[in-house]
């Protein structure tokens, strides 16, 4: 476990430092729920849901493995082609 010391800023910001940040593969614009109790703050990082993510996060693995299989585009547009026609 990482321990290193944050203060807080007057518009209430607490900055991370960097080698936890990347620990923890922390990026900007990434959401945390926060808990807090007694003296204790906890930050728990929120995963994107599928509808948050992008097209291109969502379509990445798809490509890779499209491409792994050696089909290209003619051979997809075959595909899709035959299926849409019932075959």
């Amino acid at each position: 476990m990482e321990v290193e010391i944050a203060k807080v800023s007057s518009k209430g910001q607490v900055v991370i430092p960097s080698n936890v940040r990347k620990m923890l593969g922390i990026k900007t614009n990434d959401r945390f729920l926060v808990f807090g109790k007694d003296d204790t703050v906890l930050l728990k990082k929120i995963e994107k849901t599928a509808l948050e993510k992008t097209f291109d996060e969502i379509a990445g693995p798809i490509r890779r493995e499209i491409k792994k299989s050696g089909l290209n585009k003619k051979d997809l547009d075959r595909l899709i082609h035959e299926t849409r026609a019932g075959k």
